[in-house]
């Protein structure tokens, strides 16, 4: 699945055929692999049209037959199944889903299991790069979103937001595939995958849909906004708990207790993540012969291997990676 950007590369791709290793090729990614099982005996057909825009695919897929598809290898999406007629069991550890015309089903890439399609069946699919959704969710909750979801299973298609969630994409996969004209108009595009993304955290339950209500409900304490504020001034500097607490007139137990409840992380991770943040900024807009360790340094990072894999765990790529696609004269 690409990469996000400002203005997502839209890609097409078609597949039909009777032969499970090609619907395997098919379904399969650089990152994930999946393969085809038929039941005994027993002939399938099948005939998938997939567009990709940036952090999100969305294929429309018929099949034919009863069969297996297994995943090989985990992935760092999610697949959202939101089916047209047919029936398919998701057969994982936790339990069996029986997906139906009524009932779309999730399905994280950390889960191990399969989906048994028991007869003929037709779905649009959705596959979304995690780290964007944790992206978005790092915007909404301003603090470091590590970790699955952990989304809900089941969706009702039936009514409310499954319904919605069911009209986007087919809106969004209709304006993608072959010459449609969403293809030509980046913004929209642009704008249409962060809706749908974000009309999956809001209304779909995960792992910190109560974070996401409590932010937009409950004031944040004076204390916390002080210890940001103070974080801000001093990112290039070298700051302490004490330090901190002091700036907040507030006891460091009672600071870290507030971090915890409002933001999730300690008032040191949450730092960190500020640091992260300032690091990569200057990283996509660095001057002619910066260097990594140059930026790194700057903003407090003085083991340059540990900096590397935080930074790679937060945003998806090497900092070096960074620098040189994104810096003017791509120096490094």
């Amino acid at each position: 699945m690409a990469q996000t950007s400002s203005a997502h590369r839209v890609s097409h791709f078609f597949a039909k055929g009777t032969d499970p290793d090609e619907l395997s090729k098919a379904l399969s990614t650089s990152r994930t692999s999946l393969t085809a099982h038929p039941a005994a005996n027993n002939d399938i057909a099948f005939e998938c049209e997939f567009a990709s825009a940036g952090p999100i695919t969305l294929g429309l897929c018929r099949y034919e037959g009863e069969m297996r598809i297994k995943r090989q290898s985990e992935a760092d999406n999610i697949i959202i199944l939101l089916p047209r007629y047919g029936r398919l069991v998701l057969e994982a550890s936790a339990g069996e889903i029986l997906s139906t015309p009524a009932r779309g089903v999730i399905v994280e890439a950390s889960q191990d299991g399969s989906l048994h399609f028991l007869e003929d069946r037709q779905h649009l699919a959705i596959a979304i790069d995690q780290k964007e959704l944790r992206n978005q969710l790092t915007q909404i909750l301003e603090a470091p979103v590590p970790g699955s979801l952990e989304f809900a299973r089941e969706i009702d298609l039936t009514a409310g937001p499954g319904m919605s969630l069911m009209q986007l994409a087919t809106t969004l996969y209709a304006g993608l595939t072959r010459d449609a004209p969403l293809r030509r108009a980046p913004l929209a595009l642009n704008s249409l995958s962060n809706g749908l993304m974000q009309l999956l955290l809001e209304t779909v339950p995960h792992r910190l849909s109560s974070e996401m209500a409590r932010t937009g409900s409950s004031p944040i304490p004076r204390h916390v906004k002080r210890a940001i504020e103070f974080m801000r001034a001093n990112l290039s500097a070298p700051v302490t708990m004490q330090q901190l607490a002091a700036a907040c007139g507030v006891s460091a137990r009672t600071l870290q207790q507030s971090f915890r409840q409002f933001k999730m992380t300690t008032p040191m991770a949450y730092l960190h993540h500020l640091r992260l943040e300032a690091a990569h900024r200057e990283l996509i807009q660095a001057n002619p012969g910066q260097t990594v360790a140059d930026i790194a340094l700057k903003w407090g990072f003085i083991h340059l291997g540990r900096f590397a894999a935080d930074y790679r765990a937060r945003f998806g790529e090497l900092p070096s990676h960074t620098l040189r696609t994104r810096a003017p004269d791509g120096s490094q």
